[in-house]
């Protein structure tokens, strides 16, 4: 058994064939070598056969030094004490003489599950990792909460589809989240998946979300780049009212309404003690007043925006393990057509009719309380019936000690002057 540097077909077929993020993959290679990022592909081997395997990058720091970074890897099987321990003895040999000052390590392994109060519904039982990675030198980087420009969040919330039907996951989710679905289902709402000439129609409802929720977008750059080389394993959906459609469809539902008042109407008349149909007629006029207001915008939009009405739309990473939802956005204007749930039931049935066990909501804060940055956040997956993943977290080893205690006593230093 030894470490090496793996071949791009090795890599791939790892990768593809054990549970690894979308930052783990070929085309993550490909982004970033075309990039200039001084990239490897590295692992352990045993008998010919691949045994574990990373994408690391390395990138400058303190003008001479660089840092290393495995970005949710290596993807291996933590609980083989003889594969770690080649892998990371390898690892920091092949790193010294880059003039690596230190390496970064976020495993993607979840610790605990919990649900979306916060409780620990599960331990997965893999608190060795902690033992396995201080015995090769390293330093754990805490226990993390919130959001971080750099690091990788701690927490995702996601949804197991295996052996799952679509009836049941739906049953499962709360009344808010089946209503608006349906909602969205019948007011003829349609999806279709943006190419990479029309990213600025994904990027306009990102930057409308971020202004409104206050919080900092990654910039176009990072999301042209991914579709540029992830291609048809990033997908960008984008959800419309045919507004042609919804105008028929609400005259259609206005004329039945007022023929059901009418003929309500003519049996008071023959009968005014029937207190049934009067109470018929007020709530048939209640919704008669519902949809008329929805008639007088449908014909208003169809007039100000031509047949289509972009209404949301999300960027998603697919891997043969899960269906990542990165980002998403909203016409706030437009919040009542619900085109956002019908994106998220769309993608789940995409993950179940490409045998994709898993549908990841992607990150939340970890701060379970009402005061959280992304309560609403949370709130929304939580009544998708989803699950929280908390992940092991980052451990951090020195490669060149002398230049990592040198570097972090003059972090600690600008730290004071800053204050």
């Amino acid at each position: 058994m030894q470490f090496t540097e793996l071949t791009t077909e090795e890599f791939e077929r790892f990768t593809v064939e054990h549970f690894s993020h979308f930052t783990q993959t070929i085309e993550n290679y490909r982004l970033k070598t075309e990039s200039g990022v001084e990239t490897y592909l590295v692992g352990v081997k045993s008998d010919g056969d691949v045994r574990a395997a990373c994408l690391v990058t390395l990138s400058p720091v303190m003008k001479i030094y660089k840092y290393a970074y495995t970005n949710r890897g290596p993807v291996m099987d933590y609980s083989d004490k003889r594969v770690f321990d080649v892998f990371f003895e390898g690892l920091n040999a092949f790193l010294k003489p880059k003039k690596v000052m230190y390496l970064r390590v976020d495993p993607y392994e979840a610790m605990n599950e919990r649900d979306h109060d916060g409780n620990i519904t599960e331990d997965l039982g893999v608190r060795y990792i902690f033992d396995y990675f201080d015995s090769q030198g390293f330093k754990h980087d805490g226990f993390t909460k919130g959001f971080d420009p750099v690091i990788q969040i701690r927490w995702h919330s996601v949804l197991d589809l295996k052996d799952r039907s679509p009836k049941e996951l739906l049953d499962n989710m709360d009344s808010l989240r089946k209503r608006n679905i349906k909602k969205a289902e019948k007011l003829g709402l349609h999806i279709k998946f943006l190419d990479l000439d029309e990213i600025d129609v994904f990027r306009k409802f990102m930057k409308d979300t971020s202004e409104m929720k206050s919080f900092i977008d990654r910039d176009d750059e990072f999301y042209i780049s991914r579709k540029k080389h992830f291609k048809d394993k990033v997908l960008i959906p984008m959800v419309y009212v045919d507004l042609e459609d919804y105008t028929q469809s609400t005259k259609k539902d206005k004329e039945k309404l007022e023929k059901n008042i009418e003929k309500a109407q003519k049996a008071v008349e023959k009968d005014p003690s029937n207190e049934k149909q009067k109470k018929k007629i007020v709530n048939l006029t209640d919704q008669l007043k519902n949809i008329n207001d929805k008639f007088i915008e449908g014909e208003a939009l169809l007039k100000a925006h031509g047949k289509e009405l972009p209404v949301a739309s999300a960027y998603y990473f697919i891997t043969p393990h899960e269906v990542v939802y990165l980002a998403g956005g909203t016409d706030n204007r437009y919040r009542h057509f619900a085109g956002s749930y019908l994106i998220q039931w769309q993608m789940i049935n995409y993950a179940l009719e490409h045998n994709i066990d898993l549908y990841n909501f992607y990150g939340i804060s970890g701060d379970f309380t009402e005061d959280a940055e992304d309560y609403g956040v949370i709130q929304f997956k939580k009544g998708f019936n989803a699950k929280v993943n908390e992940y092991v977290g980052d451990f951090i080893k020195p490669v060149n000690k002398q230049a990592y205690a040198l570097y972090k006593g003059l972090n600690k230093v600008r730290t004071k002057l800053g204050k």
